[in-house]
């Protein structure tokens, strides 16, 4: 139930007396190994940068767009495209990058796409739209080649743009998913426990990353524990072996985490009776010295 947990000198999430929290470890790709159970220690103090190599983003283009004035589409010329979204991407280095769309009507239901990455050209691509404004084409994803030159000592980037779920209708252009994978790096900034028993090590990009998970220990006779310290318990005989699971299964309770147990005596309610009880004694011991002095009074007049 006391469960103030920090990490150690070897990365071990540790209670002030030193004992060692123990659970579920995950593997090299933060799988849980649930056959497997062990001290919790915390892997990585840096998280390395991911490259972006997927893109979710749906839109509607609006369909009372005309063809512009001006084509070929030229980002520095606002009348050669109708519409424009910017996308932050990382490269292998966790260096930032935008990947900018330019979209520019062609025709009754074409579309055109023109990517730019950090201003320098990537790629165009046809989008085709039935007549009840539903993306026909392109059917799968579509795969932009990031410059080499926008990459100067990073590796290799390709990104797959899905469109799926992407609109054509009488309505202004709107962007309602711009989801790209990839982030920089990040430093460890505090470790987080949820209702589940899951571990993640927080990061200042922003990003989390599962450690491990807390397991539970039930007892068919919890009465039989016998207890070592003020809130620590060892299994005994009576108690039976422990049964090992994990939080929110079964007969296993929750975790709370970040949570602080109070008293459940209200402490207001408990002096009023105090004093009620101070004030009853007096009473009874003034009835109590009142009856002997008339007793003595009784007695010396006989």
């Amino acid at each position: 139930r006391a469960g103030v947990f920090g990490t150690n000198s070897a990365n071990y999430i540790v209670n002030a007396a030193g004992q060692t929290l123990q659970g579920y470890p995950t593997d090299a790709n933060g799988n849980l190994l649930t056959g497997s159970l062990g001290d919790l220690r915390i892997k990585a103090s840096t998280l390395p940068a991911k490259q972006t190599d997927s893109l979710e983003f749906v839109a509607n283009l609006d369909g009372n767009m005309v063809p512009p004035a001006v084509a070929p589409i030229d980002p520095a010329d606002v009348t050669s495209y109708n519409s424009t979204y910017t996308t932050k991407i990382f490269d292998s280095l966790g260096k930032e990058h935008t990947l900018t769309q330019y979209f520019a009507n062609t025709g009754a239901n074409t579309w055109t796409a023109d990517y730019y990455v950090d201003g320098v050209a990537a790629g165009t691509q046809a989008l085709t739209f039935d007549t009840d404004g539903q993306l026909t084409a392109p059917a799968g994803l579509v795969n932009v080649t990031v410059p080499p030159a926008v990459l100067p000592g990073a590796s290799a980037q390709a990104i797959d743009i899905d469109y799926t779920a992407t609109s054509q209708y009488g309505a202004d252009f709107s962007v309602s998913t711009n989801l790209a994978n990839g982030y920089t790096s990040g430093q460890q900034t505090g470790v987080g426990i949820d209702s589940k028993g899951n571990v993640f090590v927080n990061y200042s990009n922003g990003e989390r990353q599962l450690q491990g998970q807390v397991v539970l220990a039930s007892f068919v006779n919890p009465e039989g524990l016998k207890n070592v310290s003020g809130t620590a318990w060892v299994e005994t005989i009576d108690s039976g072996a422990a049964l090992v699971g994990t939080a929110g299964v079964a007969q296993y309770g929750k975790i709370n985490s970040g949570t602080l147990e109070n008293s459940n005596v209200d402490l207001t309610e408990e002096l009023v009776t105090l004093m009620q009880g101070q004030r009853n004694y007096q009473a009874n011991t003034k009835v109590i010295s009142t009856q002997k002095d008339l007793d003595q009074i009784l007695f010396s007049a006989m």
